[in-house]
């Protein structure tokens, strides 16, 4: 197991995903849900500095116990990225239109980031990457998610007896590589 030196800085979504994702095509939203949008990705650049990220590289032998069976024949990478705990103080409390928004972007925004995280790692290996999976996807179980925060202890991010990250806005994955050449 390696860790690789990478770090990235979340991008911030579009007001469309943002809209797509709540459920309100663009230009049929109307005014009130489009400036909550555009309220929340105010709010999601302010609060980029509180993200951070991490990737353990696995070469085909010595892999923990719980990746066994996933690309054996490939090289390959734990990811984690959280968009941090301050979006989370954010969304608690009662509903409202601009929290509503602000999960939706956080959602966009945490996967965009691991979108991000992985073609780093394919920069920085000079390989493929395959799909990337995660905890409770197929047969990869969700309580696997426990395993993979134990390998990132300084990522602020923890993992509850359900097997639900926190801070919310979280992700993990695993991705395996595939040589250029192939």
């Amino acid at each position: 197991m390696n860790t690789l030196p990478i770090q990235v800085v979340p991008a911030l979504p579009t007001l469309k995903q943002v809209l797509w994702r709540s459920g309100c095509p663009p230009h049929k939203a109307g005014s009130d849900i489009e400036h909550s949008a555009s309220y929340a990705l105010d709010t999601l650049a302010e609060l980029s500095g509180d993200a951070g990220n991490g990737v353990l590289l696995f070469d085909t032998a010595g892999r923990p116990s719980f990746l066994e069976g996933i690309w054996p024949e490939r090289r390959i990478t734990l990811l984690i990225a959280t968009l941090g705990e301050k979006v989370d103080t954010l969304l608690a409390g009662p509903a409202t239109l601009n929290r509503f928004m602000l999960d939706s972007a956080a959602s966009v925004a945490v996967e965009t980031y691991m979108k991000t995280l992985q073609a780093a790692v394919a920069e920085y290996l000079n390989m493929v990457p395959t799909k990337r999976i995660a905890p409770g996807y197929g047969d990869f179980p969700l309580s696997a998610q426990k395993e993979i925060i134990k390998l990132f202890p300084d990522s602020g991010v923890v993992c509850n007896e359900s097997f639900m990250l926190t801070p919310i806005k979280s992700m993990t994955g695993v991705t395996g590589w595939i040589p250029q050449n192939n």
